[in-house]
């Protein structure tokens, strides 16, 4: 269902006030045993509270998609940072890890609906998720950005608004043109 509504460029949200860091710590306790298998740290920096107006089941989509990767894509002995801080009117999550990166000439195209880097095509995966985060954080409309090397990791930046102007549970449509920025 979430592919053919990413298909669809649609989202729906059912927003309710959230504090994102027990969300956070949830899918963090998800994947905790692929990351030891991994023998790899996650290390996490969260205030007490960091509310937001959000769809949580959407929220926890995005943050176990980018851990995912970000354990997926990190070497045996690697870590993962996951911090959350209030930033003006928003809350924002970075991920960052000690992977591959993402070669300059292809951040852009990771936003794209199938989408397999060179380095990413000898791992699982469709080339669906990033493309789903990027349209759930639109929908929220807040936006994502990833700074990246290759060899020395990547950060992938939400900036969740939390106090976004779409009233609860409003069908939120992502124009086809925001999707491919």
């Amino acid at each position: 269902m979430d592919v053919a509504e990413a298909e669809a460029v649609t989202v729906e949200l059912r927003r309710e006030q959230v504090n994102l860091c027990p969300l956070l710590e949830e899918v963090i306790d998800l994947y905790q045993y692929v990351a030891e298998e991994k023998k790899i740290t996650i290390t996490t920096e969260f205030p007490e509270i960091c509310d937001a107006f959000v769809d949580p089941i959407r929220l926890r989509q995005v943050f176990a998609n980018l851990l995912d990767n970000a354990i997926k894509y990190t070497a045996e002995g690697g870590s993962v940072q996951i911090k959350a801080v209030h930033e003006g009117p928003n809350i924002v999550v970075r991920i960052r890890d000690t992977g591959m990166g993402i070669a300059p000439e292809e951040q852009e195209k990771i936003w794209d609906r199938l989408y397999r880097g060179d380095k990413s095509r000898s791992q699982r995966g469709l080339g669906l998720g990033l493309s789903l985060v990027r349209a759930i954080i639109h929908a929220h409309q807040g936006r994502v950005a990833v700074e990246s090397q290759p060899d020395q990791g990547s950060e992938f930046s939400l900036f969740i608004p939390v106090n976004p102007s779409s009233p609860a549970g409003q069908l939120r449509t992502i124009a086809a043109a925001q999707l491919a920025k």
